[in-house]
């Protein structure tokens, strides 16, 4: 896990007060979706929003991977690299498509 996204884990889980193992971010992907739920539940709670709860890890992967290519511009194998992925088709589905103005925009710079 990139050393700033732990940073941001960490910054959460303290200012919720979850009590984390110490070595979480070194835990099992069981771990991980467990933490990720429990997690879910807490803010669903704090906030009344009961669709909180059906989030999962890999909603976070899903978003994480959507925000990084479309808005921050990140390149498609860097991405798949950080994130995991070995197979473009796996990640295709959190492209862009193509709309007239996104090409118009990219032709312009």
């Amino acid at each position: 896990m990139p050393d700033d996204v732990a940073d941001y884990v960490h910054k959460y889980s303290r200012e919720r007060q979850l009590d984390l193992p110490g070595s979480w971010d070194d835990g099992s992907t069981q771990s991980v979706r467990r933490w990720v739920k429990e997690a879910a539940k807490a803010i669903a709670e704090d906030l009344d929003e009961p669709r909180w709860r059906s989030v999962s890890s890999h909603d976070l992967r899903r978003s994480w991977a959507t925000y990084h290519l479309v808005e921050r511009q990140m390149d498609i194998q860097t991405m798949m690299s950080i994130g995991g992925w070995s197979d473009y088709s796996a990640v295709e589905p959190y492209l862009a498509e193509p709309t007239e103005a996104r090409i118009g925009e990219a032709m312009e710079t």
